[in-house]
């Protein structure tokens, strides 16, 4: 018989340390969930005295990696996501003075962070008759995309990955999966923002105004040591991810006006006719929202700041029958007396606030 996936669910509850288990879960609709167990399991070397075929195998470790694909909710839990990203906490502030509702939560980085948080997965598989649930303790986030399309819902895919299981508990399987942290409860569709209320904007193009986009797609990379960098004698499971790196790029297709913007990038300026030995930077802002409004005229939004972005940008394309595009690439620098990047999410006075347990 066939078992159909509408039945699962990934949840995850933030850790107050390592090895401790979350237990204050947040449940997210996805298209597509992709994480679970990996197992290093290898074929024993071949010996002399040996036959010309493996004789034997072992376990030399086991952790948890993959994602999930989904629509990001404004309305109160995809806050969470962005605080397990960013290794920080959000601050809340009134978008009007003297009201909570609606209200900001920004996070903002200035590039010297290095400590992500902890967070506790359940995945739960649909089954026959029951559910499967799968549990990861110890995982960190290595990527946050955003995309926005040229029409239709914004959408996400993070990354992660996990010890799976550490000294204190060998459990990776809930049989029955039900109870506590195995209820999984949904937001509604209305906070999910769209490309027809996104806008991109590049400081010094276009006057100001939002760039004519055909797409537009946003890549936050925690750059973490490897299961096998992190490997220890005596432990099965890695003893940590450890962030390396982290970097930000902005990529969409542009429509191309005029050549105007192409020559600031190639030549510094928009009427340049020579190369240019210094790379164009400005800053970019994408603002993403949602049709509902939260209260009066407020809607819920997100909106990534970056106040130094690199760019660079393609040969226009010429195709027979078709219009004209370029592709932009944007990598997010930090510099002295700036920030890397911030991040505001706005919604209701019941969501947040984004404070990492302790």
């Amino acid at each position: 018989m066939s078992v159909t996936s509408l039945s699962g669910a990934f949840g995850f509850a933030p850790q107050s340390a390592k090895s401790t288990a979350g237990t204050t879960f947040y449940w997210y609709k996805a298209y597509n969930i992709d994480y679970g167990v990996v197992i290093d399991e290898r074929p024993l070397p071949q010996e002399i005295g040996d036959s010309l075929v493996p004789t034997g195998a072992f376990r030399a470790s086991a952790y948890s990696a993959g994602g999930l694909d989904f629509t990001p909710r404004l309305e109160d839990d995809f806050g969470w996501l962005l605080a397990w990203a960013m290794g920080e906490d959000g601050v809340v502030s009134e978008v009007v003075p003297g009201s909570s509702n609606p209200q900001a939560h920004t996070w903002t980085l200035d590039g010297t962070e290095n400590a992500l948080s902890w967070g506790t997965v359940h995945v739960m598989i649909p089954e026959a008759a029951d559910k499967l649930g799968i549990i990861s303790i110890d995982n960190k986030v290595s990527m946050l995309r955003i995309t926005v399309p040229q029409t239709g819902l914004v959408t996400a895919r993070m990354d992660l990955a996990g010890r799976l299981f550490d000294e204190v508990t060998d459990n990776i399987f809930e049989n029955n999966a039900s109870g506590a942290g195995w209820t999984p409860a949904f937001e509604d569709f209305d906070s999910t923002p769209v490309a027809a209320k996104t806008t991109f904007k590049i400081d010094g193009v276009s006057s100001g105004n939002a760039l004519e986009m055909t797409g537009v797609t946003m890549d936050f990379v925690n750059g973490l040591t490897t299961p096998q960098q992190e490997m220890t004698v005596g432990s099965y499971s890695p003893d940590d991810f450890t962030a390396v790196s982290r970097n930000v790029t902005v990529r969409g297709t542009y429509k191309w006006p005029s050549d105007a913007f192409f020559r600031q990038i190639v030549g510094g300026s928009a009427g340049a006719t020579t190369f240019s030995d210094e790379v164009f930077k400005g800053s970019a802002e994408i603002q993403m929202k949602a049709p509902k409004e939260i209260t009066g005229a407020y809607e819920y939004s997100l909106t990534l700041d970056f106040p130094n972005v690199v760019f660079q940008m393609t040969n226009p394309r010429l195709a027979g029958a078709n219009i004209i595009t370029t592709d932009i690439i944007g990598t997010a620098v930090a510099t002295a007396g700036s920030q890397f990047m911030t991040a505001v999410l706005q919604n209701g006075s019941t969501a947040g606030p984004y404070t990492w347990p302790t």
